[in-house]
């Protein structure tokens, strides 16, 4: 390995972007849950011809919520959406009977819009039109991290190379083992750890 490689990243940096990508990432996941919830169950009101109006509202909120992904509509538009989708979920919540999966789909819903709501006027961004830029983001730092490890570790094996020769002592510490003598024998994995 060459003794020039470093380490050029904190490891808390790393453990805080991770967990702020996967919270962006759950709450991407929530809108779209919520926007599959609005329209699902609206289309289901809209074949009830008694309940029309109200599952046209919410099949529209659902669009309306899913817009940034779908036509790349502005955040105040998914942001108003959201916020309409509250008192929605809130009615129906009140007004429709249902067994125990019933109550537990509207609270469900009720939280992911609260939740989402909070994350566009904490973010003041759609948590869709972020999450598709994360996504994209980290794909293309995928290629120069692995151009820049492919440059700055010459002696490093490479894909569909073999593993160079070494030697290590068996755990009984009296003979010698090198990896040459299991090539085309068996497979060897190394595990790495502390045993203390």
């Amino acid at each position: 390995m060459d003794p020039g490689y470093q380490t050029v990243m904190d490891p808390t940096t790393v453990v805080w972007g991770a967990l702020a990508v996967v919270l962006h990432l759950g709450v991407m996941l929530t809108q779209v849950g919520l926007a599959v919830f609005l329209v699902v169950s609206g289309l289901r009101l809209v074949a009830r011809s008694e309940q029309r109006g109200t599952g046209t509202l919410r099949v529209a909120l659902g669009v309306l919520l899913a817009g940034p992904l779908l036509a790349g509509a502005p955040f105040p538009i998914s942001l108003l959406a959201c916020l309409a989708a509250l008192p929605t979920l809130l009615a129906l919540d009140r007004g429709v009977s249902g067994g125990r999966l019933a109550r537990w789909t509207r609270a469900a819903a009720i939280g992911c819009a609260g939740v989402t709501a909070l994350f566009m006027l904490w973010e003041r961004e759609d948590p869709l039109s972020l999450g598709v830029e994360l996504v994209s983001t980290a794909q293309q730092w995928r290629t120069h991290e692995l151009d820049w490890q492919l440059a700055n570790d010459l002696e490093a094996p490479k894909v569909g190379e073999l593993a160079p020769d070494f030697e290590l002592q068996d755990p009984s510490g009296r003979t010698a083992v090198r990896l040459a003598d299991f090539r085309g024998v068996r497979a060897v994995a190394l595990v790495f750890g502390s045993y203390t």
